[in-house]
């Protein structure tokens, strides 16, 4: 179940002052090849949707493409802004208010899987773009994060702990892995022109720096679990979790090119 447009825009205000330090950026040398790339595609302007505090926006910008940004979360404009990215508006990606074809590119950073709709979002995409639309998307090594990766078994203990002190979950918690599944399968349905790995790493952190990010609400738990509900779960984890067991996953970042007819 996707999370209505209202709900997640107020899930990322509420999380912008933390964003940026629970999440792995990009490296520059990601930055560097996909910028390489746009450039080789006649890419000059971009309009990066979902563009959240300018993690992706911010380089590009600063190695001089022309960025428009738009997200429909105000905290994470404010972060953006702050940060020096200009060229901001509020909206979502099925209601921009540009006319047709006046960027080269339309991006999206991490976004797919917050989409109602991806293909109606990339069809509107389409329309405001001359040249192509990109996604770029994240996947871990699934059979090692069972065991490994911070952020799946978190999202686990949360259920189970839950399940022991018999608070109920939304079942968009429960069903938490449907919107990573969209997103594969939307890429399977609707394969790009070219995709490209950015940058594939390994990250080592432990459970206790993950658990400190996910009591900060940082991964995307619905609004809806009140806040001391969510504190009693939390807690229960921490009884659940060793905090200095390592945490060792792969992690890769693709960048799906959708070139456009012309």
């Amino acid at each position: 179940m996707v999370e209505p447009v209202a709900e997640v825009a107020s899930r990322f205000d509420r999380i912008s002052d933390v964003y940026d330090e629970t999440r792995e950026p990009l490296s520059g040398e990601a930055i560097d090849r996909a910028a390489a790339i746009l450039r080789a595609d006649g890419c000059s302007s971009i309009l990066e949707l979902g563009v959240g505090t300018g993690r992706i926006a911010r380089p590009l910008q600063e190695k001089g493409f022309c960025l428009l940004g738009a997200d429909f979360s105000k905290g994470m404009l404010a972060k953006a802004r702050v940060k020096g990215v200009r060229n901001l508006v509020m909206a979502d990606g099925n209601h921009l208010p540009l006319v047709d074809k006046v960027v080269d590119a339309a991006v999206m950073g991490h976004v797919l899987h917050l989409l109602q709709d991806p293909a109606e979002t990339f069809g509107k995409l389409s329309r405001v773009t001359r040249r192509e639309v990109v996604a770029f998307v994240r996947q871990r090594d699934l059979q090692s994060s069972a065991h490994g990766d911070g952020q799946w078994p978190m999202r686990e203990a949360f259920r189970r702990a839950a399940d022991e002190i018999g608070l109920p979950l939304p079942s968009e918690v429960v069903d938490w892995r449907s919107r990573f599944k969209g997103e594969t399968e939307f890429l399977a349905s609707f394969p790009p022109s070219e995709l490209v790995v950015l940058q594939d790493v390994t990250v080592v952190t432990n459970m206790g720096e993950r658990l400190s990010h996910f009591a900060k609400r940082a991964y995307g738990l619905p609004s809806r679990v009140p806040e001391d509900t969510f504190n009693m779960i939390v807690e229960r984890m921490k009884r659940m979790v060793d905090p200095a067991k390592e945490v060792k996953y792969r992690r890769v970042e693709l960048m799906a090119i959708w070139r456009l007819p012309r």
